[in-house]
C-alpha cells in the first residue's frame, strides 16, 4: 500500500472512531443545529459562498437519483460540477465528486487535518465534517456548479448553511420520525427548511392538500416561485426497454406527448418521476439564465452511471440469472422494487438477499415480502444491523422462508448457486446491504 493510501485510510479510521457517524451507530450521531458546521466554514473561510451557482435537493426517497441526474446533465452540458451525496458505498470519497471524479486521497487527509485544528472541531459529526471538507473541495476547485444532497431533513441539515440558486425536494414519506416528526406535513415542514429567499423551488409531486400547503406557504412566506415537476412532465416507461438498458420513457410535457422518446441508463421503473423533477428542474435554470442545450441534457441523462459513478438502483449485475441490487431501506422505497421485480419474474422465481438496520419498521417491511420466494438473511458489517438470527426468526414467523448466513457476501454467493438460470437475485434493505455485495467490490 503506498504511503498516501496509508494516510488516507488513518484519516478516515479517526473519522469513525472520534466523530459519530449516524450510517454506523444511528441516532445517538444526531446533532441539532447548524452552530459547528457554521463554525468549521468560518474557520475553513466560508467555502459555502464561494462555490458557484448551487443546487440544493432534500426529500425522502429519490433525492440522490434525482441529484446524480442533475449533476449529469451540468457535466454533459459543459460544466465543472461538484455532487454532495450520502452514504457511501465502497469509499467515503464517493461522497464528494467532481464531473464524476472522487476527491483525492490526499485531499482528505489534508482536508481533514485542517479542520481538525479549528476550536471546538471535536465537538462536530462526521457529517459535519464530511459536509465542510466537500465545501472546501468544490471551491478550491472553482467548480461552475454544485449539486448538494441533504443528510437528514433539511431545516437543521448540515448542508443548509448554503445560498442556494435553486432548490428541490422530492416527495415526502415515512423515514426518520424521531428527528423530523411523526406525521407528514411535520416531515414536510423539515424538508421546506431549505427553501431561501426569492429562490425558486422544484417540488417532485403534488402529495395532497395536507402536505402540499406547507409548501405553498412556506414559499409565500419567503416569495419563492414553486413549481410542482408533476404539473409539467409525466413520463411513462416505453413496453421496449430492454432489461440491462438503456430504459425508454416517452415523455409528455403538459399534456402533449414529445416526438423523442427519452433514453436512461438509469433502469429503475421507479425513476419515471426522478426524471420529471429534473427536466423541470432543467427549464427553471433555463428561466435564470442557465444554458443548457437540449440534446446535451438528453446525453446527460443517458449517461448519469457513467458521468458520476451512481451505483445501487436497480443496477443490474448479471442475467442467467437475473441479478439485481437495490438501496431501498424504507417502505416505499422497497415497495418500488418489490413492484418492478414482479413485472421481471413470479416472486417464486425470486432468491432474496436481506439485510436491514435495527432503526427501521421491520414488521411493514416483512410484511411486504412475498411468501412464495426464497430468503437468505444477512447482517452487513455495521452496528446498526439487525442480527441475521434475529432477523431470520422474525422473518420466519410471519411465513418468510428463508435461513440466516454469517456476512452478505456468503448470503449473495449462495442465492446465486441456488437460483436457475431463468430466476432472480435481488438484494436490497439497506446501503450496507448492497455495499458488501462481491460483484460490487471487485
Amino acid at each position: 500500500m503506498r504511503p498516501e493510501s496509508i494516510a488516507y485510510q488513518e484519516t478516515y479510521r479517526w473519522l469513525l472512531e472520534h466523530l459519530p457517524m449516524y450510517q454506523r451507530i444511528g441516532p445517538p450521531a444526531y446533532k441539532e443545529g447548524l452552530e459547528r458546521i457554521r463554525h468549521l466554514c468560518q474557520f475553513l473561510d466560508q467555502p459555502q459562498d464561494r462555490m458557484g451557482f448551487i443546487i440544493h435537493v432534500a426529500g425522502t426517497n429519490g433525492k440522490g437519483s434525482v441529484c446524480h441526474a442533475m449533476a449529469s446533465v451540468l457535466q454533459a452540458c459543459g460544466f465543472k460540477t461538484g455532487l454532495f451525496t450520502s452514504p457511501h458505498l465502497r469509499d467515503f470519497r464517493e461522497r464528494i465528486r467532481i464531473n464524476g471524479q472522487c476527491i483525492e486521497p490526499f485531499e482528505v487527509v489534508e482536508g481533514v487535518e485542517r479542520m481538525r485544528q479549528a476550536s471546538g472541531a471535536m465537538e462536530a459529526s462526521f457529517f459535519e465534517f464530511t459536509t465542510a471538507l466537500a465545501f472546501e473541495h468544490f471551491a478550491n476547485h472553482h467548480v461552475d456548479f454544485a449539486v448538494i444532497e441533504t443528510g437528514l431533513g433539511g431545516r437543521l441539515d448540515s448542508t443548509n448553511v448554503v445560498k442556494p440558486g435553486l432548490t428541490a425536494i422530492t416527495h415526502i414519506d415515512w423515514d426518520h420520525m424521531n428527528f423530523l416528526g411523526d406525521r407528514l406535513p411535520l416531515i414536510a415542514a423539515e424538508k421546506a427548511g431549505i427553501l431561501k429567499k426569492g429562490v425558486p423551488v422544484v417540488i417532485g409531486r403534488s402529495q395532497g392538500d395536507e402536505i402540499d400547503q406547507v409548501f405553498k406557504n412556506k414559499a409565500h412566506e419567503l416569495r419563492c416561485l414553486l413549481t410542482y415537476a408533476d404539473q409539467v412532465y409525466n413520463l411513462h416507461r416505453a413496453l421496449n426497454s430492454p432489461p440491462q438498458g438503456p430504459a425508454v420513457w416517452q415523455v409528455q410535457r403538459l399534456g402533449r406527448i414529445l416526438d423523442q422518446p427519452l433514453q436512461t441508463d438509469l433502469l429503475g421503473a421507479y425513476q419515471g418521476e426522478n426524471l420529471a423533477q429534473v427536466l423541470t428542474m432543467v427549464e427553471v435554470l433555463r428561466n435564470v439564465g442557465v444554458e443548457l442545450e437540449e440534446a446535451k441534457v438528453r446525453e446527460g441523462l443517458l449517461s448519469v452511471v457513467r458521468n458520476t459513478g451512481m451505483q445501487g438502483r436497480w443496477q443490474v449485475l448479471g442475467q442467467s440469472p437475473l441479478r439485481v441490487v437495490d438501496v431501498a431501506h424504507n417502505i416505499e422505497g422497497i415497495d418500488c422494487v418489490l413492484g418492478q421485480a414482479a413485472a421481471c419474474l413470479p416472486s417464486e422465481k425470486w432468491a432474496v438477499v436481506l439485510g436491514v438496520s435495527a432503526d427501521k419498521d421491520l414488521e411493514s417491511i416483512l410484511q411486504r415480502m412475498p411468501r412464495d420466494a426464497r430468503y437468505y438473511f444477512a447482517a452487513p458489517d455495521n452496528p446498526r444491523s439487525l442480527p441475521a438470527k434475529i432477523l431470520a426468526q422474525k422473518a420466519n414467523a410471519v411465513g418468510l422462508v428463508g435461513s440466516a448466513y454469517p456476512s452478505v457476501e456468503e448470503a449473495w454467493n449462495q442465492a446465486v448457486r441456488d437460483s436457475s438460470d431463468d430466476g432472480l437475485v435481488l438484494a436490497l434493505g439497506s446501503f450496507f446491504v448492497v455495499a458488501e455485495i462481491p460483484v460490487l467490490n471487485e
